[in-house]
């Protein structure tokens, strides 16, 4: 029992990375139609910001963090402007291909320039925290502890805030969104940026709990549209927060009771036995209604 609980408390830090992700991917996906597959790269840019600036320049941890955000906040901008926003309209298979040879063309850049030998950034506070039998590093608590402030602000933004009202409103019906004067390009890009932001997060922070290399984002988007593809067309940011979660630990699981090599497997055997017992996803209702966020 001891060990399930510790490889269970190890598959927090992991579900945390997960829940950022799947929650930036779920906003762009659920206001803009916009299957983004170059999201993976936001994380893995967030985490060689963070090592360029905390290792390489040397700066805070937290200073380097804080950028890494900021950055691929402006990324996201960038490509919506650039890219997506030229794309809405045209059907979902050109947006697919153009978000593919986008996280292509970003994976190539940070290879070009950090190489693809794995690098590593020191975490920022060391020890280890004992919770009964388990024990946890402090900078895992931490990591943990930012996930849920996180996905807390980023619940009130959509729910409560008068941003979240028009977010919502335009995810749920746009043409009526329009006509009730919402600023559509606005609200679009700043999803955008708040759903690269999140990705930056997270990787700023899985910087300093393992190496990285140039193609870490893949893992990451791919359990992301696994969260989507259960939750089906509708349902609320905490599904994709409990989504996260579980896929992290059936993976931890998996990895430390059958193979390694199959944790990533076993969750899409999952996925494909879901759907077949049940293709409209998890959350009938919204799905049939059509309603999101």
């Amino acid at each position: 029992m001891d060990v399930l609980l510790q490889q269970i408390t190890n598959a927090l830090v992991l579900g945390g990375a997960y829940v950022l992700v799947a929650l930036g991917l779920f906003l762009i996906f659920s206001v803009l139609d916009i299957p983004n597959f170059a999201h993976g790269e936001m994380f893995a840019a967030g985490a060689y910001i963070q090592f360029l600036f905390s290792v390489q320049i040397g700066l805070p941890f937290v200073v380097g963090l804080i950028l890494a955000i900021t950055i691929t906040a402006g990324l996201g901008v960038v490509l919506e402007r650039l890219v997506f926003r030229r794309l809405q309209g045209v059907g979902l298979f050109p947006v697919l291909i153009a978000s593919l040879a986008l996280g292509i063309v970003l994976q190539q850049v940070i290879a070009l320039i950090w190489g693809t030998s794995p690098v590593t950034v020191p975490p920022p506070v060391e020890g280890v925290t004992a919770l009964g039998p388990v024990l946890i590093s402090n900078y895992r608590l931490l990591v943990v502890a930012v996930v849920l402030v996180a996905a807390a602000g980023t619940a009130w933004l959509v729910y409560r805030s008068a941003f979240g009202k028009q977010l919502r409103a335009l995810a749920q019906n746009r043409p009526l969104a329009e006509l009730s004067g919402v600023r559509v390009a606005r609200v679009g890009t700043l999803t955008f940026a708040i759903g690269s932001a999140l990705a930056g997060l997270a990787g700023g922070l899985l910087a300093a709990a393992g190496p990285m290399n140039p193609y870490m984002g893949f893992h990451p988007m791919l359990v992301a549209f696994v969260v989507l593809v259960v939750m089906g067309a509708g349902g609320r940011l905490s599904a994709a927060v409990t989504g996260g979660l579980t896929v992290a630990i059936v993976e931890t699981l998996t990895a430390g009771y059958v193979s390694n090599a199959l944790r990533l497997a076993v969750v899409f055997v999952a996925l494909v036995a879901f759907l077949v017992w049940r293709p409209e996803g998890a959350i009938r209702q919204a799905s049939a209604e059509r309603a999101r966020l």
